[in-house]
């Protein structure tokens, strides 16, 4: 009889033992797949910062438009170089 019952503890201790093992396992595994969450401030401060690029990116080409035609345009290439400026500042307008 007290074999039975030392059986049967040992059984249950083991059951609990790996129930645990189990289910700390798994939040640890559904812990590193998932990403950070995005929150309500991480998101607008994202798109403030591509707009704030996208604006510097269009200020460079229309800084670049006006050193290529800004000037006397003397020569057949000056002429070709401002209308290349003139193109990627038209098709990038916010």
């Amino acid at each position: 009889m007290e074999l039975s019952k030392t059986i049967g503890m040992m059984a249950v201790v083991l059951g609990v033992v790996l129930a645990a093992g189990f289910a700390v396992g798994e939040d640890s595994s559904q812990n590193a797949a998932k990403p950070a969450p995005t929150t309500a401030r991480i998101k607008p401060e994202e798109r403030e910062a591509q707009r704030r690029a996208a604006l510097e990116e269009q200020q460079r080409r229309k800084d670049a438009f006006e050193r290529a035609c800004n000037k006397p345009l003397k020569s057949e290439m000056d002429f070709d170089r401002c209308r290349a400026a003139y193109k990627r500042l038209d098709t990038t307008k916010l």
